[in-house]
């Protein structure tokens, strides 16, 4: 690896605090065709509007981690955690790789990390996620982690021209 500051570290891979420097890639991430299609996000975004959306993530203490692959040290995706009920001691996931990066166990380790990370470290109770129902590679690998689902929102949001159902998934501490 290069001499990037890292987060977590995992055998497959690294997380990064997402930065200036990695603008550019995730404008790449998100505006890829095969990760857009599982993002809610309908708009293009430039690195401005990540800029933008990374200082305000920072003001409001949430996480966005840059997945670099140990192997190719490449980056691969990104994975959030973000929009924190502190009261409540639970925040949201939200996960993107790179369609060349996925299927090598890059987004079920940097999952794993940042679960644990929240779990012992910021005393997380409760880590959830939405998902589209139509992604079973997602749900399958949400599943292995130890999410349940807790709902179906059915014909909840429109992708591709048409109403999809949308999952809403957790996992608790110790449970």
């Amino acid at each position: 690896m290069d001499k990037r500051a890292f987060f977590l570290s995992g055998k497959k891979c690294v997380l990064i605090p997402a930065s200036k420097r990695e603008a550019g890639f995730i404008e790449k991430l998100i505006n890829e065709e095969e990760v857009r299609k599982n993002l809610a996000e309908r708009f293009p975004r430039n690195q401005e509007a990540i800029m933008e959306t990374l200082e305000a993530m920072n003001r409001k203490k949430e996480i966005f981690l840059v997945i670099a692959d140990k192997k190719t040290d490449s980056n691969a995706g990104a994975i959030l955690l973000h929009d924190f009920s502190w009261h409540n001691r639970r925040a949201m996931l939200t996960i993107s790789i790179l369609p060349e990066f996925q299927g090598m166990g890059l987004g079920y380790e940097s999952s794993k990390l940042l679960i644990d990370y929240a779990f012992k470290n910021l005393q997380i109770h409760k880590v959830c996620l939405e998902v589209y129902a139509f992604n079973k590679r997602a749900v399958s690998m949400y599943e292995k982690l130890g999410f349940k689902k807790e709902g179906r929102f059915k014909k909840h949001s429109f992708k591709d021209g048409k109403y999809v159902d949308l999952l809403f998934m957790s996992l608790i501490h110790d449970e």
